[in-house]
């Protein structure tokens, strides 16, 4: 049974005690512990506790054991989010010639790593069940590169991934490949339309077949160990895994084995997916946001965990005195943190969205200013956050896994990215789906915008056609060529964007307004809005007139505490720069 709070977490890849006192100190009982043996991206080792898996059918629980006692002690009555560790130690790297970190499905098709690697998440979860069960809200599965099921692999063979390549075909009444396709087959397109390189679906099929069996294996890799860990719990308990990038690697994430996400959200072993926010947006003025359509995880059921990961002006990137992340560019100011971590807890708030405020490397919450802002949004979480919270949204934006597949490498960015950047800043609200969604989607969306959706199938084509009743589409890249079978440009409703590429929130806005679309700012910037609650996130400073789809009496800013006759359906407010501010409604 899901508890109703979603939850509100702290988090830090090293042991930042002080920071967890602080957090204790202002409310926050939940704190995610990481037991690791592997190594970053950097070649630095993830933690500062010892490694728990020491050697094949070695394992020394007791840095797990010193890491939960560590939060205990500083929070007595924590609940921990416990991330497993399914990534390869470097020894057994060695051992297999096979890394899980670059080439997670490569591992995934090794016998030795499967059979290792389930024997240590069974000696794990026995262990922490036994010694930490009572205090454990959940288990989140870390693989692949950056701990994100990402594989780098850029689609490689071996004999075990090719038996499984086989075997999929087989379960689909494909006929048995020879081989996998080698890279001049894989990356091939046949046609360009709109500046974008596309995949021909017969000419390149053994391409787009491959690319669905690559993230496909990838989730049933995960699901596995799911289903394991499943098994090993006696009691109710939540799973989450990082999956589902579409609007963050775009193209990349056929690459990456990341386009199952709806196989994932199908399963019941899967109860939340994870993203950091969108990594384009993050400035003042930007939105940033999920990286996999939120909306359609709510329509499956199961729901989201928002990594709040932005750089503070106080954050650590200096890992070690000779690595260091300097690309990461920070906010600039204590106004840009204050302002920054508000627009992101607001977003979770109106999703229902699960979140931990992520402390990477320390120091990203080290001014009380920081803190104060984090305290007031556990304060508001504790009375408002529910995890049924949707925004209500009369704009939607679409995309189509399958699609995908079709569409050349990295040539989806420059069409997705704008879109995505875009309708961040309308000054309404809007949510992301996917194709599969359309019959479900609420009927309070008045338009919607569809993105790169290539393929369109007689299934998909009667969906379009009877979700288009009564709304305006917009169709942004290449669209509607193939039904998958053969290239056919089809006839679309609604309008299509002349020039992909130069989306903005001022054009993609004119195009809402067609549909009699409620804005809430004649300026752009995000805005989320629903359940009487309205959040507005503003660069510049000034005084704005505030339009409301309904009349109320008073607006509660929950920040601040201050009260505003409305008496109407709209009212002016004084922000200061930048700001984002909550008001209740009533």
């Amino acid at each position: 049974m899901k508890a109703e709070k979603p939850f509100f977490a702290y988090r830090s890849f090293w042991k930042e005690l002080d920071a967890k006192a602080r957090f204790a100190a202002i409310g926050v009982d939940q704190f995610a512990v990481f037991p690791s043996h592997s190594t970053n991206s950097l070649g630095e080792p993830y933690g500062q506790y010892a490694p728990t898996w020491r050697w094949f059918d070695t394992y020394d629980f007791s840095p797990f054991d010193q890491q939960m006692n560590d939060v205990i002690g500083i929070c007595p009555e924590a609940r921990i989010l416990c991330l497993i560790d399914l990534n390869s130690p470097p020894w057994l790297a060695r051992q297999l010639q096979v890394d899980s970190f670059p080439a997670v499905t490569l591992a995934a098709a090794h016998d030795r790593w499967q059979e290792e690697t389930r024997k240590y998440v069974r000696a794990f979860v026995e262990h922490a069940e036994k010694q930490f069960g009572d205090r454990i809200i959940c288990y989140i599965l870390m693989c692949g590169t950056t701990d994100e099921w990402m594989d780098f692999s850029n689609g490689a063979d071996s004999p075990g991934k090719l038996r499984a390549y086989r075997e999929w075909c087989a379960r689909k009444g494909l006929s048995e490949p020879a081989d996998i396709p080698g890279i001049s087959v894989r990356d091939h397109v046949s046609h360009e339309h709109t500046g974008m390189k596309l995949r021909d679906p017969v000419t390149d099929r053994e391409a787009i077949r491959y690319w669905h069996f690559h993230s496909e294996f990838n989730a049933s890799n995960i699901l596995e160990f799911s289903s394991l860990v499943r098994s090993l719990v006696q009691r109710p308990v939540e799973l989450g895994v990082f999956y589902g990038y579409i609007l963050q690697l775009s193209q990349m994430t056929v690459n990456r084995a990341h386009l199952a996400y709806e196989k994932l959200e199908s399963s019941p072993d899967i109860d939340f997916l994870i993203s950091p926010g969108f990594y384009s947006g993050r400035e003042m003025g930007g939105g940033s946001g999920f990286m996999t359509p939120n909306g359609t995880i709510k329509l499956h059921g199961k729901d989201c965990l928002y990594e709040i990961d932005h750089r503070t002006t106080t954050a650590n990137m200096q890992l070690t005195p000779h690595v260091a992340l300097p690309w990461m560019t920070p906010w600039k100011s204590l106004a840009e943190d204050r302002a920054g971590l508000r627009r992101e807890f607001c977003r979770t708030l109106f999703h229902g969205s699960h979140l931990w405020w992520f402390d990477m490397w320390g120091k990203f919450y080290e001014k009380q200013e920081q803190l104060d802002v984090i305290a007031k949004c556990r304060e508001i979480w504790d009375k408002y956050a529910d995890r049924s919270f949707t925004p209500e949204a009369e704009i939607a934006i679409i995309v189509d896994p399958e699609s995908a597949c079709f569409i050349g490498y990295d040539d989806f960015n420059p069409v997705l990215h704008p879109v995505m950047k875009a309708a961040n800043r309308l000054g309404t609200p809007c949510e992301f789906y996917s194709l599969n969604d359309l019959p479900r989607i609420p009927e309070r969306i008045r338009f919607a915008v569809f993105t790169g959706v290539v393929r369109l199938d007689k299934r998909n084509r009667a969906e379009l056609d009877a979700f288009a009743k009564g709304r305006h589409l917009l169709w942004n890249g290449p669209s509607g060529l193939t039904d998958g079978e053969v290239w056919q440009e089809q006839t679309l409703p609604g309008a299509r964007f002349a020039d992909n590429r130069s989306i903005t929130a001022e054009n993609l806005r004119a195009e809402a307004e067609k549909a009699g679309v409620h804005f809430f700012m004649k300026e752009c910037c995000p805005v989320w809005f629903g359940r009487d609650m309205l959040s507005i996130h503003c660069a510049d400073g000034g005084r704005r007139k505030i339009s409301l789809p309904k009349a109320y009496r008073l607006a509660e800013e929950l920040f601040s505490g201050m009260i505003i006759e409305v008496n109407g359906t709209a009212f002016d407010y004084e922000f200061e720069a930048p700001e984002t501010v909550l008001f209740h409604l009533t």
